[in-house]
């Protein structure tokens, strides 16, 4: 596994929020702490199959054992599925790795199953619309929004997702969504 850091650490240890951004050629997870300090990490497997599912339970455990070690996580939100994808299979199991790990871990640390953000919601938080939108776009938008600069889509979609999950919500259209996601259909309870 090769691991990129971006940020420089959370600072307030009180309440955390976790941003998943699950994917294969970048797994990309953000804490972020209510005083808007957070750290992003993305990482890359060279492993296929069963090995690489395995690795990226192994990740997704380390990084919140770290952060329960630091604060009390208070809640997560992963990115829904990308539907018509054509790696449909691959990304089921993906996301069915990610959930359990993320209740297995959840369920020891009293907390709730993780919010399920669609991808055109998690535009429309970011950039104030939901369709249309590229990945330069997220980019850029993360840095004019919250002044942070990432050079890999998937920790920018990791930020937005912790900034969504953490209710961080002044504009309109962040609100909307916010509100939007906060029904339990957006839970798979």
């Amino acid at each position: 596994m090769r691991l990129k850091t971006f940020g420089p650490d959370y600072t307030d240890k009180s309440n955390l929020f976790v941003g998943i951004d699950q994917s294969y050629s970048g797994f990309a997870i953000t804490i972020l702490a209510e005083d808007s300090t957070f750290k992003t990490t993305v990482a890359r497997f060279e492993t296929k199959g069963p090995d690489r599912l395995w690795e990226i339970e192994e990740y997704i455990k380390s990084t919140l054992h770290e952060a329960t070690g630091r604060g009390t996580v208070k809640d997560i939100a992963m990115e829904g599925y990308a539907f018509g994808s054509q790696m449909a299979n691959m990304l089921g199991e993906l996301g069915g790795v990610v959930k359990l790990t993320l209740y297995k871990t959840n369920k020891i640390n009293g907390g709730k199953y993780p919010m399920i953000v669609p991808p055109t919601s998690l535009k429309k938080y970011v950039t104030g619309k939901g369709q249309g939108v590229s990945k330069s776009q997220i980019l850029l938008n993360v840095y004019k929004k919250w002044g942070v600069e990432f050079t890999d889509d998937n920790a920018a979609d990791s930020y937005g997702l912790a900034h969504i999950v953490a209710g961080k919500a002044k504009l309109s259209y962040e609100k909307e969504v916010y509100e939007k996601l906060s029904s339990a259909e957006y839970r798979e309870f």
